[in-house]
C-alpha cells in the first residue's frame, strides 16, 4: 500500500471514529406509546437494574454556605461530574470528580464510606436514610424515584421521547398539585427497554430553565463487579469511624425530640424504622425537612443565614428564599429547642410549620 492510500485509510478511520458518537445522537428516538401511569410503573420497577456510567448534574440554587447544609451547597449550586457504579440500592459507588479534587462515596449494606483522595482520608459511618442529600441522591435514577413517590395519575402526563446517553428514552412530566409546593413541574426521560431514568429536570415556579438537571452522558446496563464496588483503603490512609454522616443524621439519632405526624397539612414520610428526631414531610417534589439544631450550633447557623442579602427576620425566626428552596431557622427555646426548616414549599408553609412545632413538639 502506497503512502497516499495508507494516509487516506487513516483519515477515513479517524473520520468514522469522530463521527460515530455524533451520528448516534442524530438517530431519532423511538415513539413510545405507553401511558404515563405505565411509564411511572416501569421507572419504579427499574430500581433493581444494575448499571454504570457518567452523570452530569447542574444546579443553579445558591444554597447558604452554612455548617448545617454541608455538601448540599455544591450539589445544588454547581456543576458536577459523577462516575457511578450501581449494583443495587445497598451496594454502589459514586465518584465526584471536581477541579478541587476527587471524593468517592461507597455504600455496602448498612455502612457508607467517604474517601477523599487529596487528604488520603476515609470516613466510615452507619448508613442513614434520614440525612442531607449526598451525590447519590442527585443521580437521575434516585431523583426520579423520589420525585415520583406518591404522585397521582392526574399529576402525570407524557412527554415526547428523546435520545439520552445514546438510548431512546420515553418522557414523563410531573406537575405537583399541592398548593404548598414551589416546584412548577419535573420532566424526566426513562430508557425504553429497562425504565431506568436517564435524565431529570426540575423547574421552580416562574422559571423557564431548570433549577436542577441530572443526566447520564453514557451508560452501560450491566451490574458492576463486586470488586469495583468495594472500598479498600491504601496502607497509608487515615481511616476514621463516626456515629453519623451529617447534622441531619446525627439529630435524627440523638436529639431528644419526637416530631408530629403532620406539619402544615403535610404528612410525615419515611419508613417507621427511620423515624427519629428529624421529620421529612410531603410527597414527591413537595418536601419539608425539619431538623433540630443543638444550641451551640444554632447561633452559628443563624449568623450565616443573616449574612445572605435575601435573609429576613419574621415572627418565628430567620428566613431565606433561594429559588424554589425556602429556609427558616426558628427562634427556639430551652424547652422546645431550635429547628432548621427547609424545603420546596412556600415561606408561609414553613412559618405555619414553625408555629405548629412550637406547640406540639415533645421531649422523649
Amino acid at each position: 500500500m502506497n503512502s497516499v492510500r495508507r494516509w487516506s485509510l487513516v483519515a477515513l478511520v479517524t473520520a468514522v471514529l469522530v463521527a460515530t458518537p455524533l451520528l448516534v445522537g442524530l438517530i431519532p428516538a423511538n415513539g413510545s406509546r405507553v401511558s404515563s401511569d405505565e411509564l411511572r410503573r416501569r421507572i419504579t420497577a427499574s430500581a433493581s437494574v444494575g448499571w454504570s456510567g457518567e452523570v452530569i448534574t447542574r444546579g443553579t440554587l445558591q444554597v447558604p454556605n452554612t455548617v448545617a447544609f454541608g455538601g448540599v451547597v455544591n450539589l445544588l449550586g454547581e456543576d458536577n461530574t459523577l462516575r457511578v457504579w450501581w449494583g443495587d440500592a445497598e451496594h454502589w459507588r459514586v465518584d465526584n470528580i471536581r477541579q478541587s479534587g476527587e471524593a468517592d462515596l461507597f455504600r455496602s449494606g448498612t455502612r457508607t464510606t467517604r474517601w477523599v483522595f487529596e487528604s488520603n482520608t476515609a470516613t466510615i459511618t452507619p448508613y442513614s436514610a434520614v440525612r442531607l442529600p449526598d451525590p447519590s441522591d442527585v443521580l437521575p435514577t434516585r431523583l426520579a424515584a423520589r420525585l415520583l413517590a406518591g404522585a397521582t395519575a392526574k399529576e402525570l402526563t407524557r412527554l415526547a421521547s428523546r435520545r439520552v446517553a445514546g438510548r431512546s428514552a420515553a418522557g414523563l412530566r410531573l406537575v405537583p398539585s399541592s398548593p404548598a409546593s414551589t416546584i412548577d413541574h419535573v420532566d424526566m426521560w426513562a430508557d425504553d427497554t429497562t425504565g431506568l431514568p436517564l435524565r431529570v429536570e426540575v423547574f421552580g415556579k416562574g422559571d423557564s430553565l431548570p433549577v436542577v438537571t441530572s443526566a447520564l452522558s453514557d451508560v452501560t446496563l450491566q451490574r458492576p463487579s463486586a470488586d469495583i464496588l468495594a472500598f479498600r483503603a491504601p496502607p497509608s490512609a487515615k481511616v476514621r469511624q463516626r456515629e453519623s454522616i451529617d447534622v441531619a443524621a446525627g439529630a435524627n439519632a440523638f436529639a431528644p425530640f419526637v416530631l408530629p405526624d403532620r406539619l402544615a397539612t403535610l404528612a410525615r414520610r419515611s419508613e417507621q424504622q427511620d423515624l427519629g428526631a428529624v421529620g421529612v414531610y410531603g410527597r414527591g417534589p413537595t418536601a419539608l425537612l425539619a431538623i433540630p439544631v443543638r444550641r451551640g450550633l444554632a447561633g452559628r447557623v443563624r449568623s450565616q443565614l443573616k449574612s445572605a442579602t435575601s435573609s429576613r427576620e419574621n415572627a418565628v425566626g430567620t428566613a431565606l428564599g433561594v429559588g424554589p428552596l425556602s429556609v427558616l431557622l426558628t427562634r427556639g427555646s430551652r424547652s422546645k429547642g431550635t429547628f432548621l426548616l427547609a424545603g420546596t414549599v412556600t415561606p408561609m408553609t414553613l412559618e405555619k410549620a414553625a408555629v405548629e412545632l412550637g406547640a406540639e413538639v415533645a421531649s422523649k
